[in-house]
């Protein structure tokens, strides 16, 4: 099975983010859990999404976990960005687990539960941690790859260590079968502590930061550590347009 990023990238998987798949050398080694620890405002949403649908046109199946938002807007998020997902959902290359309605079920307007599918009904109640397991350990046929969005929700609803042991069960499953995971976190909202423990089970860590500059504000990335792979021993400029996250592929002298 090919991974390569355009014949030349040897065996790594395209994250779908051009700019950093260049500067990562053309993509990421299967198998790679990926922390992405970003700021409020500094688009990691956006990232999450272009990274889904760069596995999409990689022909991966992808999952997305969902604790932070209800699935439909994340979809409309996409296709206002011209990410037409709507297709892949309906052929099952793309599925969304939805933690956020089941979790809110009983103080949400009815407009909003009236969306829940009769699957997703009878998820109403259950255990987000368990949804997550689930979704993680379902048996897949061919190449995927999964995002988590987010595990902020968890580390502040359920103990570190129950977090952990998720994040190494995905990371254990990931390195089983090829799959490369994305799981975004919220910087500052942690002790230092549990953001360190996080960067160390991780395979890769990626930081998003944002800095004000004068009137402009200043978007910069920083990839702190790539499992089995020379980093870029410099932060990354970025900017966030109506074609998603473009990376600076050039040195700026400051």
């Amino acid at each position: 099975m090919d991974y390569s990023f355009d014949g030349t990238g040897g065996f790594r998987i395209p994250t779908g983010i051009a700019g950093l798949d260049v500067q990562l050398g053309g993509g990421v080694p299967p198998g790679t859990t990926i922390l992405i620890l970003a700021e409020p405002g500094a688009n990691s949403e956006m990232f999450a999404q272009q990274f889904v649908y760069g596995g999409l046109l990689n022909n991966e199946d992808v999952f997305y976990f969902t604790s932070e938002h209800p699935a439909q807007e994340i979809v409309h998020e996409m296709e206002d960005m011209k990410w037409d997902v709507e297709k892949f959902v309906e052929d099952g290359h793309l599925q969304f687990v939805d933690a956020y309605l089941p979790r809110f079920y009983g103080v949400l307007p009815k407009e909003f539960t009236s969306e829940l599918s009769a699957k997703e009904f009878l998820k109403k109640g259950i255990d987000s941690m368990t949804l997550l397991k689930t979704a993680a350990k379902q048996p897949r046929e061919q190449k995927y790859r999964g995002v988590v969005d987010s595990i902020s929700y968890f580390l502040r609803a359920y103990d570190l260590n129950n977090v952990v042991e998720v994040i190494e069960m995905i990371s254990s499953i990931g390195k089983a079968t090829g799959a490369i995971h994305l799981i975004l976190m919220t910087s500052g909202m942690h002790d230092s502590i549990t953001e360190n423990t996080l960067r160390h089970i991780c395979d890769g860590v990626i930081e998003f930061r944002i800095k004000e500059r004068g009137s402009e504000i200043e978007r910069t990335i920083m990839i702190r550590k790539m499992r089995g792979m020379l980093v870029p021993n410099r932060t990354i400029s970025y900017m966030v347009t109506n074609k998603g996250i473009e990376l600076e592929t050039t040195t700026r002298v400051l």
